[in-house]
């Protein structure tokens, strides 16, 4: 008999098909979540579910190991064709996602009104990879995976139609992929900020009174960023989201229990300032009426490949590199397969988390796949792995010069940005390992390489120079306008990396971490501009 699945031994409490029922005002109860499960004399608490009525009022028991609805897959249980709404499906990782979870089984529908298409226009800008219209990507995805996505073009924004489309879909998981994600891009000017905090803020709060109305049963599984803890200069770890039940505030001869309170945040742009603030308003909407949700706070995504997007060009997720909407790693690699020095900013010595597209979709259907408990408000912290800028562009040149016989060089540029650029980093990341069973399976040296792969290819060359304008920074967080100055250029591999050592805590000894797997890689044909 294999091993037990991580998910198992969840219950009913855990699923959206469950409908709680009885003597207890489940909604704005204000009390805890184990204080509403003792049972008394007078009260019970009851379920009904929405999947098998036949049932009747029933005490939420059932395992996901004993329920039929409930099946074994790749990621552990799932409730079989579970409805999951993204929302922002044309992006980076919507789109991505989606794929990943129709071809596993899941019924999946989306929303987007193409801001990222059109925000990335204003400084003459574009995907590198080429992003076919939404009508033929669905028509690829059906044709080739033999799936069925149902997609609307809507401004989530928009609570009447929002509205309307969760009463039609009646999700039971919500993907919020639907906020505007980037630090250059909010600090532009006032109207970008403003533009930012609107969409972000005022959006996912609009949307948690949706959810409250029509599906409270549905998990929200909202996208957050490790940019909300900032990069604290004491070296205090970056624990998920909350303090552990044993941390400790000392003060003046006393000392205070920190445990299940949100750890101190400290964004360093108003974008991240917005994702903040959708913290505070998910975590009391948890608390006021019951909803349940996981806050991502994801590392940094870099990468062009999973399973599904590989297989056909018209499946290609898109692929943004310009200074406000690309990430590091996928600058970096368009930059090495362009001539252009890899832009690192100041010292080069800030330290972030990181996670490969392919592993950040698997943690993203694992955590779909075990919803919490209604009430439960749970962070996880979504990295792979801790890496230096300076790193990260001494491994993009090696991987350039060595299987691609590139000439690539390293420029430092004065920081556009207000950030230490030399710091200890420790982020924390147990619960995706340990609670719900990820395992990394992609390293940044493939990935990378399996970038340059297709970045090198000459109609996406030809992509990147149309745009190389827009890679260089501009945008500076003092609201000037300019292009840093050069400090210098040096070749990969030439500078010290500095004193502190990054560290990623998984709650793992050492040793114990599995050996490291690819991703089946599967060949694409050649991508035709579109």
């Amino acid at each position: 008999m294999g091993e037990r699945l991580h998910n198992a031994e969840k219950t009913c409490w855990n699923c959206p098909a469950a409908k709680l029922e009885g003597n207890v005002d489940f909604r704005a109860c204000g009390q805890s979540k184990e204080e509403a499960r003792v049972d008394s004399d007078d009260k019970e608490v009851l379920i009904e579910c929405e999947r098998r009525p036949e049932l009747g009022h029933f005490q939420p028991t059932i395992t996901f190991e004993q329920c039929p609805e409930w099946e074994e897959g790749r990621y552990g249980y799932r409730l079989r064709d579970m409805r999951v709404l993204i929302l922002g499906m044309d992006g980076y990782l919507g789109w991505a996602l989606s794929l990943k979870l129709a071809n596993l089984g899941f019924d999946v529908a989306g929303i987007d009104d193409y801001t990222r298409r059109k925000v990335t226009g204003e400084n003459d800008s574009h995907s590198v990879v080429p992003v076919y219209p939404m009508e033929e990507r669905l028509e690829a995805a059906k044709e080739v995976l033999g799936v069925d996505i149902d997609f609307r073009e809507m401004d989530y924004t928009d609570r009447k139609e929002l509205k309307s489309f969760l009463k039609e879909f009646k999700p039971e998981s919500i993907v919020h992929y639907a906020e505007i994600p980037s630090a250059p891009y909010s600090m532009v000017d006032a109207d970008h900020s403003i533009e930012v905090q609107r969409n972000n803020v005022l959006g996912t709060l609009g949307l948690l009174w949706t959810m409250k109305e029509v599906c409270p049963e549905a998990s929200l599984v909202k996208l957050g960023t490790m940019g909300e803890y900032g990069s604290p200069i004491t070296g205090r770890p970056l624990f998920e989201g909350m303090f552990p039940s044993d941390a400790v505030l000392e003060w003046e001869g006393r000392e205070w229990s920190m445990g299940g309170e949100l750890t101190p945040r400290n964004p360093p742009s108003f974008y991240h300032v917005s994702k903040v603030n959708d913290t505070y308003n998910v975590y009391e909407a948890c608390k006021y009426w019951w909803l349940r949700s996981y806050d991502i706070m994801q590392g940094i995504i870099f990468g062009v490949h999973t399973e599904e997007v590989s297989l056909d060009p018209r499946l290609r997720t898109r692929l943004d590199v310009d200074e406000r909407f690309g990430t590091v790693v996928n600058r970096f690699t368009a930059q090495a397969a362009s001539d252009i020095p890899l832009t690192v900013y100041g010292k080069g010595e800030q330290t972030r988390g990181f996670i490969a597209l392919e592993d950040a979709m698997q943690c993203m259907v694992r955590l779909i796949s075990s919803p919490p408990e209604p009430g439960q408000y749970d962070v996880v912290n979504q990295v792979s792995g801790v890496y230096k800028i300076k790193e990260l562009a001494d491994t993009v040149g090696e991987v350039g010069i060595e299987n691609h016989g590139l000439d690539v060089e390293v420029q430092r540029l004065e920081n556009p940005r207000v950030e230490a650029d030399k710091h200890p980093f420790e982020a924390v990341s147990r619960k995706l390992p340990n609670e719900f069973g990820f395992e990394r399976k992609v390293s940044l040296r493939r990935e990378i390489d399996k970038m340059l792969d297709l970045l090198t290819e000459d109609h996406v060359r030809e992509r990147i120079e149309k745009m190389k304008h827009a890679i260089i920074p501009e945008t500076q967080w003092s609201g000037e306008k300019e292009r840093p100055d050069v400090i210098e250029i040096y070749s990969p591999g030439e500078k010290d990396l500095g004193i502190y050592e990054p560290k990623l805590d998984t709650g793992r000894v050492e040793g114990e971490e599995v050996e490291l797997e690819e991703v089946p890689e599967k060949v694409a044909p050649e991508i035709e501009e579109g």
